[in-house]
């Protein structure tokens, strides 16, 4: 079976950078749609926005939130490069624009909580909000600029929900490799792909808690710097080449039910999710990571995370985690639908 490995043309991490490297973006083209919210554009986008015109680059604004129908953005076709700036919608869209019109992508995260920057993928519901799949565009994000600067100035339980969506990384690549699965990718991840996800996995545990000391105490510090890498890059390359399980079809199925209203995070859905599918492969990791990320107050039950689930409810989440396993997030052998039920009972 092939082996394949997906990733940015280009990586660029450090403070300022959305100053010092706009060249970067320059030379993606001279005509960009700035794709943002109307929050981040008033925090850091109009000055985005001068700079890139310093450079004689002609900026549109498309801001998510006054959204117009992308089928109407396409057809105007004056686009070079799509500028994704802020948060995972105004990058989904960013990317999916870029995708369908054929034009260069540059991504430029404002926080640390996802791994979505790097990645050349997008969840997919159906109309009903029932997970169908990932979306996958043909090619990866031309430019990744991470402003650490930026990020640092960010809320810091951004930067612990990314912790949590990182440590998935290795425990569910584990599983994708270990069973001999394919990948998000429909191919086997490569060798490369699960030295990421350990790499993720490592730094997080040796520097995630005096990172998050550090922002804190107002310390930019090297650990800092570690996470931020960790979370959006080793975990970016990690997820897409590695593969997902269990913890994001937890999170994909439970965001696909409509008798349940769930607001909190990604990072934090994924972590409960992390912490079932150690207890259901009976990992002996288990109390390590729930003794993590309660260091770090992320939640560690569903009724932490608002949910408290009827007999249909459970039964309906745990046959989508089983559905799931053939759309993009295949499970350890064996595990049963009486299995996740007993699992969703002890994380209850």
């Amino acid at each position: 079976m092939i082996r394949s490995f997906r990733s940015p043309q280009k990586y660029l991490q450090g403070p300022g950078v959305f100053q010092s490297a706009l060249a970067e973006v320059r030379r993606l083209g001279t005509k960009g749609l700035l794709v943002t919210d109307g929050f981040v554009y008033q925090l850091v986008g109009k000055e985005l926005e001068q700079a890139l015109q310093g450079l004689e680059m002609e900026i549109q604004v498309l801001l998510v939130d006054e959204i117009v129908s992308l089928e109407d953005l396409l057809s105007k076709g004056t686009c070079e490069v799509v500028i994704a700036l802020g948060g995972g919608r105004a990058i989904d869209i960013g990317k999916t624009l870029a995708a369908r019109g054929g034009w260069r992508c540059a991504v430029l995260p404002t926080s640390a909580a996802t791994d979505a920057p790097t990645s050349s993928i997008s969840v997919t519901y159906d109309s009903n909000g029932a997970f169908l799949g990932y979306e996958h565009y043909p090619f990866n994000p031309d430019l990744v600029l991470v402003d650490s600067q930026v990020i640092f100035h960010a809320p810091g339980k951004f930067l612990a929900q990314g912790i949590a969506d990182g440590l998935c990384t290795y425990v569910e690549a584990t599983t994708v490799w270990e069973q001999k699965e394919q990948g998000l990718n429909n191919e086997r991840p490569t060798i490369a792909a699960v030295a990421l996800a350990k790499a993720c996995r490592d730094t997080l545990l040796a520097d995630g808690r005096q990172a998050l000391q550090d922002q804190a105490k107002g310390v930019h510090s090297q650990a800092f710097e570690n996470v931020v890498e960790a979370n959006i890059l080793l975990s970016g390359l990690g997820f897409e080449n590695g593969g997902l399980s269990l913890a994001h079809a937890f999170h994909n199925t439970l965001l696909g039910d409509r008798s349940l209203s769930v607001s909190r995070s990604h990072g934090e859905i994924v972590g409960v999710g992390l912490l079932l599918q150690l207890v259901v492969e009976e990992s002996e990791e288990f109390s390590t990571y729930r003794e993590f990320l309660a260091e770090i107050r992320l939640p560690l039950t569903l009724k932490a995370l608002g949910v408290t689930l009827t007999p249909t409810q459970a039964e309906f989440l745990a046959q989508g985690i089983l559905a799931a396993a053939t759309k993009g997030n295949p499970l350890k052998a064996g595990i049963t639908k009486a299995d996740l039920l007993a699992g969703l009972a002890t994380l209850a």
